[in-house]
Order: structure tokens, then C-alpha cells, then sequence
């Protein structure tokens, strides 16, 4: 767990925004980018880099960290596996890569959202694609529009995809539309940076697909992809063993990828280019 360059750039962001007020990060975070390449000024790391001067230097009020062990010297030892609360409410909660690595997920989705005061915003920096292994778990935008809803006491909830291996740009997931898909593919690994602010407290959470809304009130039935005529799908089998098949269809898809023809590619048009240069704000 660490903040990168991405995500000091993002939260800077959002600090220019807003300020960041009392911070808490979910898992004590360690320093993963050098502060000269964000123009930050010589710190004295004095805890083995860990992240508490970054958020001050950005204008926190204080820091504070909760953490599953004490290894790390949190401030809060605290299973976010299971319903926990704090002393306090925070006005900027962090998550910079942590919830991958719990298996109750959905119970670290609540305690994070106890922990943000009204008002406050829940910085998420998650896993999207080809990062299998990393964690136990993998995001989506449609997971973070549907959780972080008006209905569910949430505004302004965005969310961006960006590169692990470019930190100069992000790209702006659109909000879904019911009977839409915002499917994704990549060559690279790919992390989801989101932001929203909580407006109240909702007594129950209601975190449905958006996809299947038009189905579910009866409007619109839910279309599957077509079926090839089945002359088709045996010919496609015949050619399947075929290594010089295999070698030009995945040519053909990592081509589409890497330049952006792919409707599933990062580059593609669905996804509104975004700078991530500090002088840009993260909701611009």
C-alpha cells in the first residue's frame, strides 16, 4: 500500500478544490514516488517514509490511519472485515489501494463510508485490469456510480481509469446508462481513481447493476449477444486449433487495444481524456 504519483495527484486535486481537513487513510500508506518529480519540497522522512507529511504538505489538519495490525503503528487497529466504528468522523478518507486485500469487501465498502463525515469525501485507488493476483479482488466503475448514488447519500461521485505504467493522464469513466455496458480490456494493468462526496446518512444502502434497471421496471427486456448462425460457429471451431488463427486474433485485439479501435480499449472514445498534471484539478 503506498501513494503513488497518480495518487498524490489526485488527491492534490482535489485539495485545490477543497480542502482536505482531517485525513484518514485506510492502511498506514508508505511514500511511492520521489516528492521532486511532483515539485514537493525535501522532507524528513523521519517514520520510514509513511504518508502523513504528503496529506500535511497539501494542507491536511492531521492525519490519521486505521489498519488491520499495528505493524505499521496505525492509529486505529481495527478489522475492516468486520462492522467497525471510530472515535471520530473524517472529512477526506483515503483508501489508496487497500480494499483488494480485504475478503469482506462489502463491510469495508460500510466502514468506510461510517467513517466520512456529512460533507466529507472517500478517495478510492483500486485494481481494475491485469492485476490478478495482487489482491483479492478487482473493481469496476459500475461497482463505485452504483454504490456512491444520490439515493445512497453520495454527489459528484467520478470515476477515472488510468494506465499503472503512464501517471500524465487519467481517463474519465462515463456514469451508466441502464441497458449500457462500460466494458474494458487492456493490455497494460489498469487502476480505477474515484471521488465523491457524502451528502447524509442512509440507514440501508441500495447497490444495484445499472445495466439491468430498464429490465427490472418492466420498460425494456434485457437484449444477450446475438448468436452466429450455427454454419459459423462450426467454422470458427474448425479454426480454433489453429495456431495462425490464434496468432492473428490476438494480434487483431491487442492492435485494437494499443490504438484505441477496440470498443473495449482505454484509448477508446468512451472515456473522456483527462490531464493529470497538477495544475488541473481531478473534476474539471
Amino acid at each position: 500500500m503506498g501513494i503513488d504519483l497518480h495518487t498524490f495527484r489526485f488527491v492534490s486535486g482535489l485539495a485545490r478544490l477543497a480542502p482536505l481537513g482531517r485525513v484518514l487513510t485506510i492502511g498506514r500508506q508508505s511514500v511511492d514516488f520521489d516528492p521532486a518529480l511532483a515539485g514537493m519540497p525535501p522532507a524528513d522522512l523521519t517514520e520510514a517514509g509513511d504518508c502523513e507529511w504528503v496529506f500535511t504538505a497539501l494542507g491536511a489538519l492531521e492525519v490519521s490511519s486505521v489498519d488491520v495490525s499495528d505493524y505499521e503503528n496505525a492509529t486505529y487497529v481495527a478489522d475492516l472485515g468486520e462492522p467497525t466504528t471510530l472515535p471520530t468522523q473524517f472529512d477526506t478518507v483515503v483508501d489508496a489501494g487497500s480494499l483488494e486485500h480485504v475478503f469482506d469487501v462489502v463491510t469495508a465498502f460500510r466502514n468506510i463510508i461510517g467513517f466520512t463525515a456529512p460533507g466529507g469525501r472517500i478517495v478510492h485507488i483500486l485494481p481494475v485490469n491485469n492485476l490478478s493476483g495482487h489482491g483479492f479482488w478487482q473493481f469496476s466503475s459500475d461497482l463505485i456510480y452504483a454504490l456512491y448514488s444520490p439515493e445512497n447519500g453520495f454527489d459528484g461521485t467520478q470515476v477515472y481509469y488510468a494506465s499503472s505504467l503512464n501517471p500524465d493522464e487519467w481517463r474519465l469513466v462515463p456514469v451508466p446508462v441502464p441497458g449500457t455496458r462500460t466494458e474494458l480490456v487492456s493490455v497494460e494493468p489498469v487502476i480505477l481513481l474515484s471521488v465523491t462526496s457524502k451528502t447524509r446518512d442512509v440507514a440501508k444502502l441500495s447497490v444495484m447493476q445499472p445495466f439491468y434497471a430498464k429490465a427490472w421496471d418492466g420498460t425494456e427486456a434485457v437484449q444477450n449477444e446475438p448468436t452466429a448462425p450455427s454454419f459459423a460457429r462450426k467454422a470458427v471451431k474448425a479454426l480454433s486449433g489453429s495456431g495462425a488463427y490464434r496468432l492473428l486474433r490476438n494480434a487483431y485485439t491487442i492492435a485494437g487495444l494499443l490504438f484505441g479501435t477496440s470498443r473495449y480499449a482505454l484509448s477508446g472514445s468512451r472515456f473522456a481524456k483527462r490531464s493529470a498534471k497538477l495544475k488541473r484539478s481531478a473534476a474539471e
